[in-house]
């Protein structure tokens, strides 16, 4: 079997680093087999994070480009207010579901 190896150090100093020890160190060997395949799990599920942040940075971004492109000829006029009195103030209510109702669609994203 050939093998790649890598080395790693850790600062004992190093408040981070020495948890990580810890946590290392207390490892469930039945659940993880070793060190090494707990770290090789670990990079190998921060590279599919990091990928899949980048597909959707990208897909973001290509919807971006699509709304804005769809949205560039449309214009937007205000109609003349009917001859009915009512008020265009929001109550409290109405301006916190508009609130809310904004932050769920940007959540979306």
């Amino acid at each position: 079997m050939s093998e790649y190896r890598i080395n790693v150090r850790f600062n004992l100093s190093d408040t981070e680093h020495t948890a990580i020890i810890d946590y290392l160190n207390s490892l469930d060997k039945e659940k993880y087999k070793s060190r090494n395949q707990f770290i090789i799990d670990a990079i190998k599920a921060t590279i599919a994070y990091a990928e899949k942040q980048t597909a959707d940075d990208v897909l973001l971004e290509k919807f971006r480009e699509i709304l804005k492109e769809e949205l560039c000829g449309i214009s937007v006029t205000a109609s003349a207010p009917s001859s009915d009195s009512f008020s265009m103030e929001l109550t409290e209510e109405e301006k916190q579901k508009n609130d809310a109702g904004a932050i769920a669609f940007l959540d979306m994203f």
